[in-house]
């Protein structure tokens, strides 16, 4: 047989690594097939994704083992542009993947250097835009574009290359959750419709689970499990490594035998194994706003980029003292605008805003980052200096804050988000998970009395997520004000206090998450979706389980009390 994708003993080791990031690979993908490549941050995963288009050994300095052939190529003796005509590959990061002046433009670039007929071209961008939900993009710069939009454009761009072999390197990490669900899902009918072999990198099994054929699980290097979706759910989690999905883990504490993949699928299994448990109280109890005095007053905000189209429309937002908000909605939509204005970056068209007291017009970006701490959505943005020391002393010495007071502070924020061991870093050798987690510790060493975070989780494996946002709840808890801009749905209505959801720059909600949770309709007008577990949690309502649960520890608890009241 005649395989897309063949990996024979391969180990790769980058220039001057300490250890391989490929270790003895041997996989073997056969076309028309759709893979998932999972694992934490650091596996390799991207390394192998590499490979597959030749920037694996022809880019990336190293030394290369063993043999990687696609669509029957040693990648040794193929040029990358070569194989780039058949190998479409989404990169991780999307900003790097940007090359002219327009979305537009950016679709046609690939099918026009292939020498597609124009006509066809027009066809494939029209179809392209649709897919990746671009309409009325056409004529923005892409380097413009929040983090979403310029991921949904580099996504846009492959398919309308129509490559033999598709290789989507986290391609829905910056995309809202149904966004994420309308993306993935168009990739993989159109890889289908057209026998095409599609690789997915990526850490959102439950969205992408129920969509592939086979998964891969990589750690250090190596691949530690291959198999079909219900052989590797079945052989359970890793610690550390490998976490199922929370439907799978209920099913699993169930003792269920067929492991399902979503809350449909899961409900007519346990539904009779059930009885009616105690009314749970309207409003999630953990999530309640404290009443104190407001730190940040935004009263009737405007503002546009452009005369054609507002980027806010009379916004208005009043956050208290020790809240923990998130910020949710489609890519778009206002939020990290909303955010920008509240440090200075962007000044409103109309209306006011007032931070600590003070209007925001009356204050230099300087004097607000002083007191209002900002982690951008890209770190690579904020940093400045060549070394992770230097770049956690950059803001201290534009203070004048003494040496001593620089080291203790320095180490103090790299302890708090677990980096101590990178103290004498190189900034742009770290991972986008770890950059993040530098981002975090800059701004930290400065006390801020207000944290606004744009996206923390973004190249974060599900664990290091996780982390992330309990280092977040842990400063919260410690006095600090929290904004919080995320697409992670599940999480943000795990640890945050409060949801504002943003739609077209105005604000369509603000309140409690279970006042959001069970309202699926409102959710998809706002480009959000039930975590499956929740939509799990609505159709046992009549069981008395609560439509705001977001964790299988919390519906396991719940189940748990209903199992052990049947006669």
């Amino acid at each position: 047989m005649e395989y897309a994708i063949e990996f024979h003993n391969v180990t790769f080791s980058y220039e001057d690594a300490p250890s391989p990031a490929l270790a003895d690979i041997n996989l073997r993908i056969a076309p028309g097939e759709t893979v998932l490549i999972t694992g934490p941050s650091g596996a390799g995963k991207t390394t192998l994704a590499g490979c597959l288009i030749g920037l694996v050994p022809h880019f990336h300095e190293g030394r290369l083992e063993g043999e990687v052939k696609v669509l029957q190529r040693d990648i040794r003796r193929s040029r990358i542009g070569a194989m780039a005509s058949r190998v479409g590959l989404v990169f991780q990061d999307p900003e790097s993947q940007l090359v002219t002046a327009s979305v537009l433009d950016e679709i046609a670039f690939g099918p026009e250097n292939l020498g597609v007929p124009r006509e066809e071209i027009g066809q494939r961008v029209s179809d392209a835009i649709k897919v990746a939900r671009l309409e009325g993009y056409e004529n923005r710069e892409p380097i413009n574009l929040s983090g979403g939009e310029q991921q949904a454009t580099t996504i846009a761009a492959i398919y309308a290359m129509h490559p033999e072999i598709y290789v989507m390197d986290e391609p829905t990490s910056n995309l809202d959750p149904l966004g994420t669900k309308q993306v993935l899902s168009l990739i993989v009918e159109v890889a289908k419709k057209r026998g095409k072999t599609l690789v997915i990198v990526e850490h959102k099994l439950e969205e992408v689970l129920p969509l592939v054929d086979r998964v891969v699980v990589m750690d250090k290097g190596r691949i530690i499990r291959d198999g079909s979706v219900r052989e590797v759910m079945a052989q359970g989690d890793i610690p550390g490594v490998f976490t199922r999905p929370p439907i799978i883990q209920v099913a699993d504490w169930l003792g269920l035998d067929d492991l399902p993949l979503t809350a449909d699928q899961i409900q007519p299994m346990i539904a009779d194994r059930l009885t009616t448990i105690s009314p749970a109280p309207a409003l999630d109890p953990n999530h309640v706003t404290p009443a104190a005095e407001p730190v940040i007053e935004v009263s009737d905000v405007w503002y546009s980029y452009s005369q054609d189209t507002p980027a806010l429309r009379g916004v208005n937002l009043t956050v208290r003292q020790g809240e923990f908000v998130a910020i949710l909605g489609r890519n778009g939509s206002g939020k990290t605008t909303l955010a920008r204005h509240l440090i200075g970056l962007n000044r409103p068209d109309r209306g006011s805003i007032t931070v600590l007291g003070k209007p925001v017009a009356q204050a230099s970006v300087i004097e607000l980052a002083q007191r209002v701490g900002f982690c951008f959505q890209n770190p690579n943005h904020q940093m400045v200096s060549f070394y992770v020391k230097e770049e956690l002393a950059f803001g201290m010495k534009v203070r004048n804050y003494s040496d001593e007071q620089i080291e203790q502070a320095s180490r103090e924020a790299l302890a708090f988000v677990g980096m101590t061991e990178y103290i004498e870093a190189e900034v742009f050798s770290l991972g986008k998970g770890l950059a993040q987690r530098l981002a975090l510790a800059s701004v930290l060493t400065l006390q801020p009395d207000i944290l606004i975070v744009d996206e923390p989780a973004t190249g974060q494996d599900p664990h290091m997520a996780i982390e992330i946002f309990e280092l977040i709840q842990q400063l919260n808890q410690g006095g600090k004000t929290v904004l919080l801009i995320t697409h992670k749905f599940d999480l943000a209505a795990r640890y945050a206090l409060r949801a504002v959801v943003m739609n077209q720059g105005r604000v369509t909600y603000d309140g409690p998450f279970s006042g959001i949770l069970p309202n699926q309709e409102f959710l998809h007008e706002n480009s959000l979706d039930q975590p499956q577990i929740t939509r799990l949690a609505a159709g046992l309502g009549s069981y008395g389980v609560p439509p705001w649960i977001v964790t299988a520890d919390q519906m396991i608890n719940k189940l748990d009390q209903a199992v052990r009241q049947q006669p």
